[in-house]
């Protein structure tokens, strides 16, 4: 919650009664107390912990006061890293339970996304002992007001080249393996967050792309190269999910094997991504996230008409038992 917000109890009321609408579960709240001068005691720092789908956990913290932290930065650099450790040692026990009759979802990663200006919240990661996996770059583009059904799906794909959305594959493709093949054929020699390949199972990656926004199989695209034998190998996919709260679309994933890069195959996928996406119910834009290290993938946002709206910087630690 923002320390800097006009009536912070308010604010912290409006929080609390949001929460459980959210699936936010506030009981997995860790933080410091002190006591002021009568001798109550008052919070002093907090870390709240969220899991998500994918056997994951998204970790937020309590920014300093107007003021500056209580005790100086230094105190309270050692107290947010307490509270995030106290938070992954409490999920790490969960994963501990062979049978989770414990109550405690299992987790597998905890991660984090301050902003890069957030230089607290980012030293606190870094104190315990996140890893920084890239500075991500949000990117929107409009729906409206440009005529954004004029760009639509390509007729012709390079030469043995296949795409079809997940919906219409034959019901023996029409599984999670054929997505997972595709998705890590395209983390080879990612530019996008490479130093995530291998922290998590391929399969609960899969599913946070899944519980992003609504999911529709028609609008998750899988590429397949017919040059390989049989039915073609796949090498790479375009999702798409819907968020009606936010009315946007967002562009989860696209990433392509070495194999058809190179080809203008990821121009077409865009292409046809930003008309499906206008054509569809109600939205104002498309957003996606791209790690500012990923030149050719800004490039072709930027040609595609992305504007940048923020930066986040990601941090992930996986989860000990």
């Amino acid at each position: 919650m923002s320390q800097t917000a006009p009536n912070r109890e308010a604010a912290a009321k409006r929080l609390v009664t949001a929460a459980p609408v959210h699936g936010i579960d506030l009981s997995l709240l860790w933080g410091t107390l002190g006591k002021d001068e009568r001798g109550v005691d008052f919070v002093r720092q907090v870390v709240l912990a969220v899991p998500g789908a994918g056997r994951t956990l998204m970790l937020f913290q309590s920014e300093p006061s107007v003021g500056g932290d209580m005790d100086g930065p230094t105190a309270a650099l050692a107290e947010r890293v307490g509270a995030i450790n106290a938070a992954c040692a409490h999920f790490g026990a969960g994963r501990s339970a062979s049978e989770s009759g414990v109550g405690i979802p299992e987790v597998r990663l905890a991660q984090g996304l301050p902003e890069p200006s957030e230089t607290w919240a980012v030293a606190a990661f870094e104190g315990a002992g996140f890893q920084r996996v890239g500075n991500l770059a949000y990117l929107r583009r409009s729906l409206k007001g440009e005529n954004p059904g004029r760009v639509v799906a390509p007729e012709v794909w390079p030469e043995r080249v296949r795409v079809v959305s997940f919906a219409e594959l034959p019901p023996g493709l029409r599984t999670d393996a054929t997505l997972i093949a595709a998705l890590e054929s395209s983390y080879v020699e990612t530019l996008d967050c490479p130093e995530l390949c291998g922290l998590r199972e391929t399969a609960d990656v899969l599913a946070s792309h899944r519980a992003t926004g609504i999911w529709d199989p028609s609008m998750w695209w899988v590429v397949f190269d017919d040059s390989k034998a049989g039915e073609g190998q796949a090498c790479g996919c375009m999702l798409l999910n819907r968020c009606p709260e936010q009315r946007a679309v967002e562009l989860v994933y696209v990433g392509l094997a070495p194999s058809v890069r190179g080809r203008g195959v990821a121009s077409r996928l865009l292409s046809m991504g930003i008309a499906s996406a206008a054509r569809g119910p109600a939205a104002d834009e498309l957003t996606c996230a791209v790690d500012r290290r990923n030149q050719p993938a800004l490039n072709l946002y930027g040609r595609a008409g992305f504007k940048p709206t923020a930066d986040r910087v990601a941090f992930v630690r996986p989860i000990e038992v």
